[in-house]
């Protein structure tokens, strides 16, 4: 389980890093990242193990936000015309990575200030037409 856990995480350093008083910088983030099923070994796909970008500065909307360029990259992992889930939707990176990649995307969000947040830039990305937005039930 362990094993399996580690070959499913991958490193994405950052240059430009906060240092933290009393301790090391913060300078890498580890993506967790998983399939339904198994890998299709079919595919001519050759993706890196590792990544190396800054976060976003301009236009910043989440403290956590992650860049675009990452994201697509990570997405093609995903077949083409799959579903990418992200359990922690945020701003919405990962949603737009999916659908500039051809996938499509469900999103999850807890806080309703950043799913509003996402759907601005969802809507910026796309037209209505594609995609459909689902809140929660009441």
């Amino acid at each position: 389980m362990l094993r399996r856990l580690l070959e499913s995480a991958l490193p994405w350093i950052k240059p430009a890093n906060w240092p933290r008083k009393g301790g090391f910088k913060q300078s890498a983030e580890f993506i967790i990242w998983g399939v339904k099923g198994s890998l299709a070994k079919d595919r001519d796909l050759y993706l890196h193990g590792h990544f190396i970008a800054s976060q976003p500065r301009k236009d910043r909307v989440h403290i956590t936000r992650k860049p675009v360029e990452i994201t697509q990259q990570l997405v093609q992992i995903c077949p083409e015309g799959g579903t990418v889930l992200d359990p922690f939707t945020g701003s919405g990176s990962t949603g737009i990575a999916a659908l500039r990649e051809g996938r499509r995307f469900v999103g999850v969000e807890l806080s309703s200030h950043y799913a509003d947040v996402a759907e601005q830039r969802l809507h910026a990305e796309l037209t209505r037409e594609d995609f459909v937005l689902a809140g929660p039930e009441a």
